[in-house]
């Protein structure tokens, strides 16, 4: 009777020392979980940040030129305007790929890994983009215009540079020059909604009438008038290069008022009045250029906060009510299985901008505020993080994702040319455009939206009127 007990302890004691090894090994396994994700939130975190601090430190820098060609113009010195313009020029173009370059070493400087196999794809995104500004971009000048001449070549230089130094970050909002815009077809919330088969997101972002349309009817995408090239397309700061449209003596002086607060030195001139010197320059000369923000761009946050029905408490500081240049990244990072040997990948995104206020006459206001008349000022002192929910962007804020843009920029003009049957069953994307344009499958869609529409509603917070969105933290 004694050995039998001794042996029931004993069983009962390895089922305990089982439990107690399985207990410490998933407790490892969501610490090693948890540590991943925070690595990847604080090299995410950092990129976004410190891409920022460069935005903001480019937008001062051309701020400033924008004080010194106002000195320039004001003795008559045309020839150190147009050089001031010209450096504004590559400033705002060249300039912002510091952003990504400060982005990465945050990043790793944070612990970004370098040995994660999609890291690969970020290098690879700016290699191909290389390849097309030197074959796309040059061979058509006149839908791409070089900010100067030479552009281009050099442009795809420092990409290949970027690309060599092995990147550990992805910037997720570039405005490629040549990306199209074609509702639904480059909006990554469509795919996820076939492939999820969310269909209250459909009926919720008011998307049901493309249950009666075929792909291949969609309204082909409108060519983009050639315009000028200002803006860099990765972490563009959003500004536009003018002649200013001083129409009195009064919006002179004014301007002149605006840059001697902010630093400008103007010599006195002899008498009461004090012009600048004569001018004699065609109205269009290029050293009359100044540098504004775009007023399509920079403008206030609390409309799109609104529309977009995102949590909010209180109101948005003045200071902090402008949108404009921000930056965005992802980081991948290995998240571990500690009881398989497979890896899982799991990403970080994470969005941030410059802030600043201008001196007036009037006293200070926000960067965009008309009485900055939208002039560049070195105005920009602080740096925040925002939600991703309210970060402008190109591609649907993914243009980190390889996958993504090869579809983008690939397949979507092919279904324009041959229909869903046109693309490729290997692109998980196209797979999804061919679900769709099966006239049987949007049959079964079209009967449960009919049956269930009623039940769907838009959950408090978090969502964007295009079908909700992922990038809310």
């Amino acid at each position: 009777m004694v050995k039998s007990q001794r042996g029931q302890v004993a069983l009962y004691l390895v089922v305990a020392l089982v439990a107690l090894a399985v207990l410490m090994l998933s407790n490892v396994g969501a610490f090693l979980a948890v540590r991943a994700k925070n690595h990847a939130m604080n090299a995410g975190d950092a990129a976004a940040l410190a891409a920022a601090r460069r935005q903001g430190e480019l937008l001062n820098e051309i701020g400033q030129l924008n004080l010194r060609h106002a000195e320039a113009e004001w003795i008559g010195d045309w020839e150190a305007a147009l050089r001031i313009v010209n450096q504004q020029r590559r400033l705002a173009f060249l300039g912002p790929l510091d952003c990504l370059r400060a982005a990465n070493e945050a990043a790793k400087a944070n612990c970004a890994p370098s040995d994660v196999c999609d890291n690969a794809c970020l290098s690879r995104i700016l290699a191909k983009h290389a390849s097309i500004v030197r074959t796309l971009y040059t061979a058509n000048p006149d839908l791409y215009p070089e900010p100067w001449e030479g552009a281009w070549e050099e442009y795809a230089s420092e990409l290949l540079s970027l690309a060599a130094s092995g990147m550990v970050v992805g910037c997720d909002n570039i405005e490629f020059l040549n990306a199209i815009e074609c509702f639904p077809l480059t909006s990554k919330s469509f795919y996820s909604m076939i492939e999820g088969e969310s269909w209250c997101k459909l009926v919720v972002a008011g998307w049901t009438w493309l249950l009666n349309v075929d792909l291949h009817n969609l309204p082909q995408p409108m060519k983009k008038d050639p315009k000028p090239t200002v803006n860099s397309e990765i972490c563009p700061l959003h500004l536009k290069a003018m002649i200013p449209l001083l129409e009195t003596p009064y919006d002179l002086e004014q301007m002149r008022a605006l840059f001697a607060i902010n630093g400008a030195s103007f010599p006195e001139s002899e008498g009461e009045e004090k012009y600048p010197a004569e001018d004699n320059r065609p109205s269009d000369d290029p050293s009359r250029v100044y540098f504004f923000y775009d007023e399509w761009r920079w403008s206030e946050w609390s409309p799109v906060i609104s529309r977009a029905n995102l949590p909010l408490v209180g109101t948005v500081k003045p200071e902090f009510d402008v949108r404009g240049c921000c930056s965005v990244f992802r980081v991948f990072e290995i998240v571990p299985q500690f009881l398989s040997e497979t890896k899982r990948i799991g990403t970080w995104n994470a969005a941030a901008k410059p802030f600043g206020r201008a001196l007036t006459p009037s006293g200070q206001v926000v960067v965009t505020d008309e009485e900055t008349k939208g002039v560049v000022l070195p105005a920009f002192e602080a740096v925040r993080l925002i939600p991703i929910a309210l970060a402008d962007g190109g591609n649907d804020l993914s243009t980190a994702d390889e996958e993504w843009l090869d579809h983008v920029r690939e397949h979507v003009p092919l279904v324009f040319e041959g229909g869903a049957d046109a693309l490729s069953s290997s692109c998980r994307y196209c797979r999804c455009l061919k679900k769709w344009d099966d006239h049987e499958f949007r049959s079964r869609v079209s009967s449960w939206v009919e049956k269930n529409a009623e039940t769907c509603r838009r959950s408090h917070g978090g969502h964007s009127p295009p079908g909700g969105t992922s990038y809310a933290h």
